[in-house]
């Protein structure tokens, strides 16, 4: 790393931000803060590989930071938003993460400016019938519902074409 560029070295930083937080000395729920650096360190990764592609926004409440939330559940719809949303569009997009308090729930949320889909698409997803294309969307919510006992526990807005929305409303105990 001494002899790298700054940017080799940044990738090398984040990649290793990355895995720690993946690997969470074993830990299945961790601090909604962990979840955000990890994402943020996997953000970094993927600016890196797409360069200017995509920008992103934060909106975060702190006083939720410490909530615990089962591990690895942003990333996969982070990486949804990158791949199957602003790639495909072809043109520059924003992806903004926020999180809020609404009654008794912690409000996470992803939106991208992505191609978005169709209810048709969408509900093809939700049934099982999206296949390789819907394992990260479909397996995130069935381990947060299973985490929680609950599946009332997401949200899904999307404008084909335009964005996709998903709002995981985690609930605060």
């Amino acid at each position: 790393m001494e002899n790298s560029d700054e940017k080799t070295c940044n990738a090398i930083m984040a990649l290793g931000d990355f895995y720690r937080g993946y690997l969470s000395k074993g830990k299945n729920e961790i601090p909604l803060r962990e979840e955000i650096e990890m994402v943020k360190s996997y953000l970094e990764i993927q600016k890196l590989r797409y360069g200017d592609i995509f920008e992103v926004e934060y909106e975060i409440d702190e006083k939720l930071l410490n909530i615990l939330v089962p591990k690895l559940i942003l990333q996969p719809l982070v990486e949804n938003s990158i791949y199957h949303g602003i790639r495909l569009k072809g043109e520059k997009g924003i992806i903004k993460i926020s999180v809020y308090k609404e009654k008794d729930r912690a409000h996470i949320v992803v939106f991208d400016t992505g191609v978005g889909m169709s209810e048709k698409q969408l509900q093809d997803i939700m049934n099982d019938e999206g296949g390789e294309k819907s394992f990260g969307l479909k397996s995130t919510i069935e381990r947060i519902q299973y985490y929680y006992n609950d599946l009332d526990l997401y949200e899904i807005t999307t404008k084909e074409g335009l964005y996709f929305r998903i709002d995981i409303k985690i609930p605060i105990m």
